[in-house]
Order: C-alpha cells, then sequence, then structure tokens
C-alpha cells in the first residue's frame, strides 16, 4: 500500500467526522413554524426579522422589523441576540426556514418562521 493511499484514506475520514459533527450542532428543536395567528400574537416578544429583498422591505413591512439580508445573516448575525427570540418571515416562508436553520446552528435558543411568509397574510 502506497503512503499516499493512506493519507488520502485519513483526510477523507477526518472530512467525514468533521461534516457530521458540524451536521449536529443544530438545534432542530430550537426552530418552530408557526401560523400566521400565532406569528403576530407573539412577534413582540421577541426580536423580528425580515429576511426580504430591501426593496420588498420598503414596499411592505411590518412595523418595528428589521430588514437583513440572507448574505449579511450568513455566518455571524449582526444585530441580532441570542438570548431572545427572533421571529423570522420572507416571501414565501423558505429562505426564513433556512436562515433559522443556520441560526440554530449558530446557537439560537429559539427561532419563529411565519409559515407561509408575508405574502400570504392578510396583514
Amino acid at each position: 500500500m502506497e503512503w499516499y493511499t493512506v493519507v488520502i484514506a485519513v483526510a477523507l475520514g477526518l472530512l467525514l467526522g468533521w461534516i457530521m459533527t458540524q451536521r449536529n450542532k443544530r438545534s432542530p428543536e430550537a426552530v418552530h413554524m408557526i401560523n400566521e395567528e400565532d406569528f403576530f400574537n407573539n412577534m413582540r416578544k421577541g426580536q423580528l426579522v425580515d429576511v426580504r429583498k430591501a426593496k420588498e422591505f420598503e414596499q411592505d413591512k411590518i412595523k418595528g422589523a428589521r430588514n437583513f439580508s440572507s448574505i449579511q445573516l450568513t455566518g455571524k448575525f449582526p444585530k441580532v441576540r441570542k438570548d431572545k427570540s427572533v421571529y423570522l418571515y420572507c416571501k414565501n416562508g423558505r429562505k426564513s426556514k433556512k436562515i433559522a436553520n443556520k441560526m440554530s446552528g449558530q446557537g439560537f435558543k429559539a427561532v419563529y418562521v411565519l409559515e407561509g411568509g408575508f405574502n400570504t397574510t392578510k396583514k
């Protein structure tokens, strides 16, 4: 057996181990999909974050919401506290759910996502 074969096998093993530990960091119980009524009744109990495009946010937004793009929320979460609940919404719920899962992996304890997104609401 050549030395490089052993090196490749060890490197692949380490990579697989790292991937598995990263997947386990996410806390699925921290992400909650909630309906429109629950979202609007409880959103003032935490931080309200709109993850739609800035143009959409400016045209129609929930009073008190802050707008962050998905790029701004990648890696470090600016001005969003981990110790307070976060209420996320986007256009259809898909982007906010994806970001909520990422936030869960970053240590956010409670992230609530508006099921179906903001466009489906009656406002």
